[in-house]
């Protein structure tokens, strides 16, 4: 694109010098080009291969352990991803997203085990788990999604918590004023134990030149491969009619609404393809490890994943990685220090913060939006800087923006 600046030409100095003075912004518009991502991606992909060879001709033996973490890290990039989309690119502030992920990952394990005694092909399990996922989508997202800031936070917040209890209750027939649905012996998720033996994806198991493959390096290459088609997605839509839609949205929402956006309707979208994104990675993690259980998809998972995204940066695919790679690995790198590793890494995180409220590469940061009562928003450091200097409220003002968008202006705001 003619418009993005030439980071890599001329010299090397000056190149770099150029790179780190463009800002995160122009950090972004650099990794996100084909010329970084495609050795990014290759480069990855072959890093199991080179642990394999250490493992073959030292003494060291840790290649299993370090491509499972890896196998970790691209899920978590595959999760940040998904939430940056429906977080970082259309400003919604969905905190259950991790039920989704939950969702597929269950929905994959019922139509690939004994449980109830269906076991589907693979083309078959997913358009099953998309179908179920997109179905749970819209069953919270049609109501919820009227809502905004801190309302649909809580809302969502509230969805989570439901699907995790209903997780958990139903390994029995469930009872509603007084009446039993289904016979005495019905179990469909096993409770607390989770569901085992889930069939793995129908995948070979050698390749011509690299001869067997083992079941989790072959995973790795499926998170991998799933996380470079979902940034090739965001990519596309970024630049497309949707994706400046849902930019709009995020950025201001009344002058979105009064350009002729159709709010709801692409703020839907988002929230769909954000759960459809999640219950895929969902699916993915069951056919790894075999099982699926609920604490993979509890409240913490949630927080752990928008820690990623916001340490990265949200509304950045570059920072949603780095932020997963930075999250993920520390914990096993400073594992001898048992009693410290969480106080290392919480410090870390509390700097970057400070001194960098927009993650590393983002461009956008969750802020209290004073003209609107406080609620919490997502707003460029340019944006925030607009708004700080707004004039405060009149009475009539209030009513207005009260009427138009349901939020609640404070009385220091109408002073």
């Amino acid at each position: 694109m003619s418009g993005q600046p030439a980071v890599f030409d001329g010299e090397p100095g000056h190149a770099l010098k150029r790179f780190w003075e463009s800002g995160p912004s122009g950090w972004n518009r650099t990794l996100t080009r084909p010329v970084v991502l495609v050795p990014f991606f290759v480069g990855a992909a072959i890093v199991p291969l080179i642990l394999q060879y250490l493992e073959d001709n030292s003494s060291w033996i840790g290649a299993q352990y370090w491509t499972l973490i890896l196998a970790t890290c691209a899920m978590y990039a595959c999760l940040a991803v998904a939430l940056n989309l429906v977080v970082g690119y259309a400003g919604l502030l969905n905190l259950g997203f991790i039920a989704f992920f939950g969702i597929g990952s269950y929905a994959y394990a019922l139509v690939a085990s004994d449980q109830i005694h269906l076991h589907f092909p693979l083309w078959a399990a997913l358009l099953v788990v998309i179908v179920v996922t997109l179905a749970f989508a819209l069953l919270v997202g049609v109501p919820a999604l009227r809502l905004r800031g801190d309302y649909l936070a809580i809302v969502t917040l509230a969805f989570g918590l439901i699907m995790t209890n209903l997780i958990l209750d139903l390994d029995r027939p469930p009872v509603l004023a007084g009446h039993q649905f289904g016979p005495d012996g019905l179990n469909i998720t096993n409770g607390t134990n989770g569901l085992h033996n889930v069939a793995p994806f129908s995948l070979p198991t050698s390749l011509p030149l690299l001869g067997d493959i083992p079941h989790y390096r072959m995973y790795y290459w499926v998170f991998l491969g799933f996380l470079a088609l979902s940034i090739f997605c965001m990519l596309r839509w970024r630049n497309t009619r949707t994706g400046r839609a849902w930019v709009a949205i995020r950025e201001d929402e009344l002058a979105a609404r009064a350009m002729g956006v159709n709010i709801f309707k692409y703020r839907l979208l988002a929230f769909c393809t954000s759960a459809v994104m999640a219950g895929i990675v969902g699916m993915i993690d069951a056919a790894l490890v075999f099982n699926a259980y609920p604490e993979n998809f509890a409240v913490q998972q949630t927080v752990q994943v928008f820690v990623m995204a916001i340490l990265g940066g949200l509304g950045s695919l570059p920072g949603a990685i780095i932020g997963s790679i930075a999250f993920t690995i520390p914990p096993y790198v400073l594992q001898q220090f048992v009693f410290y590793k969480y106080l290392i890494i919480s410090v870390v995180l509390i700097a970057v913060m400070v001194f960098r409220p927009e993650g590393l590469l983002g461009t956008v940061s969750l802020r209290p939006r004073k003209a609107l009562g406080g609620t919490i928003e997502l707003l460029t450091a340019e944006s925030a800087e607009e708004v700080a200097e707004m004039p405060a409220v009149s009475g009539a003002d209030a009513a207005e923006i009260e009427a138009v968008t349901g939020e609640i202006v404070t009385p220091e705001q109408k002073a």
